[in-house]
């Protein structure tokens, strides 16, 4: 979810059914349409303290994706620091 909200399958099956595809089943905000959006969201969240959102951007560092440089000294440091805020 663009929130960064857990969504169960049966909630997004259901935001499908009805034909939600294009929004967060959540938060029901217009999904992100390229790498650059969707990185500019995920980071405006984690510089809010999203500990959720900081443990997905350490997962998109990790792995190089949303079209980061692969960086795993920086996915470690945002895995630690939404560890400290609570994220499991």
């Amino acid at each position: 979810a663009c929130c960064m909200k857990r969504v169960c399958n049966g909630c997004i099956l259901a935001a499908q059914r009805r034909g939600m595809n294009d929004i967060c089943p959540f938060c029901r905000t217009p999904l992100a349409t390229d790498d650059a959006s969707d990185h500019a969201r995920i980071q405006k969240r984690v510089d809010k303290g999203d500990a959720q959102a900081m443990n997905h951007l350490g997962s998109k560092y990790f792995h190089g994706e949303l079209g980061l440089t692969k960086d795993v000294p920086r996915a470690i440091e945002l895995w630690t620091e939404a560890t400290e805020l609570g994220s499991l």
